[in-house]
């Protein structure tokens, strides 16, 4: 037997092919029409699946939010405020900050970021018709909404999956150290649902969030924008902070020893007023210098601690929204797509099961006689 007999019933070759080898179409479309009821049954018994998959699916909403970082040009405001101050055009340098806007997707996956959501109060999503006939939106928190306590005893929430044990557990006491059970898993759900991405050449960060209602997500994405710029001004602004209260205390230390240099001048020049000695005049001298010494380290003092006031302004980072939180109109997973999706595949199946099966059954077959 030569090769084109031995595989001319193959499984990769449709019926009735001719001998330059091609693929008779035709002869294709025929036999799917003779099948159509098998296509048709299976099809439907797939679409069937796919009702049942998207009736106990749960809509997913997300919102988009772009932020555009600032763009320092010229003579910053503390190079500004130094000069005013007499100090001079002192330079601060823009990369010696270890804070970087790369680092955000990492801040935004991080639990101590994602644990400060979990008290954040939203509120859930009711249709114009619902509140026209009395129903109000009744806010709870994130960690409620996704244990589940804001839903009807029969809807399960994401992850429940309770242990008799977790009942010994306080949930509104976040540690981060040691999270609850309902915690750890309310973290984790935030975690995939919850990110942000930058364009590394124009620092532009995008951030999506997805969360069940359409009120609800646009509520917490635009906390989100909020907690993020919070969290990186709180870092960047940290070690200027700690300067002013360095530089407040030495202020306000030189400015008691000052109060207390100038007081003891004023008694010894109104005690010895009448005396002429060379002593007394020397002690006058001394304390007047030691008035004029605390003078001069208060002015500087005083000096230092407006700078450093002045340098916590110039570290906050500034954000431009460019667009903001807008509460979706459309879920992201749709039930129809989810149904034609399984449709399709019991179409392709079904097909796929009507032109190959029989050559299939044929190869054995011819195989088996062979042998």
């Amino acid at each position: 037997m030569n090769d084109f007999d031995k595989y001319e019933n193959g499984a990769l070759q449709a019926p009735e092919d001719n001998e330059s080898g091609e693929i008779d179409f035709g002869a294709i479309i025929r036999k799917l029409l003779e099948k159509w009821k098998i296509i048709a049954l299976v099809t439907c018994i797939f679409g069937v699946i796919g009702i049942i998959a998207a009736l106990s699916m749960t809509h997913m909403w997300g919102v988009t939010m772009t932020l555009a970082p600032e763009v320092n040009s010229g003579r910053s405001s503390f190079s500004t405020a130094s000069s005013l101050l007499g100090l001079g055009d002192v330079s601060i340098g823009g990369n010696s900050d270890a804070m970087r806007v790369t680092v955000f997707p990492e801040i935004c996956r991080s639990t101590p970021f994602l644990a400060r959501l979990l008290n954040v109060e939203v509120s859930p999503y009711v249709s114009p018709q619902a509140m026209a006939e009395g129903a109000k939106s009744v806010p709870t928190t994130v960690l409620k909404h996704l244990k589940g306590e804001d839903r009807p005893k029969h809807k399960k929430s994401y992850y429940e999956k309770k242990a008799e044990y977790e009942q010994y557990y306080n949930d509104d006491v976040i540690d981060i150290s040691n999270l609850t059970p309902n915690q750890s898993s309310a973290i984790s759900f935030l975690k995939e649902n919850v990110g942000a991405s930058v364009d590394s050449k124009t620092g532009i960060t995008t951030i999506k969030v997805m969360l069940d209602d359409r009120r609800m997500v646009t509520q917490l994405a635009d906390t989100v924008c909020v907690l993020l710029q919070q969290y990186v001004s709180d870092y960047r602004t940290q070690k200027a902070k700690a300067n002013y209260d360095y530089y407040s205390l030495l202020a306000d230390e030189a400015r008691d020893r000052l109060v207390r240099a100038q007081s003891a001048y004023a008694a010894a020049v109104d005690y010895d007023r009448s005396v002429i000695l060379q002593s007394v005049n020397s002690e006058k001298e001394r304390l007047q210098n030691e008035v004029n010494v605390a003078l001069q380290i208060y002015s500087q003092m005083s000096q230092q601690r407006e700078m450093a006031k002045a340098k916590i302004q110039e570290e906050k980072p500034a954000y431009v929204v460019i667009q903001p939180a807008i509460m979706p109109r459309h879920p992201m997973n749709s039930r129809k797509k989810v149904v034609l999706i399984w449709g399709f595949i019991g179409f392709i199946l079904a097909c796929a099961g009507v032109i190959f099966i029989p050559e299939i059954k044929k190869m054995l077959s011819s195989e088996k006689a062979e042998n």
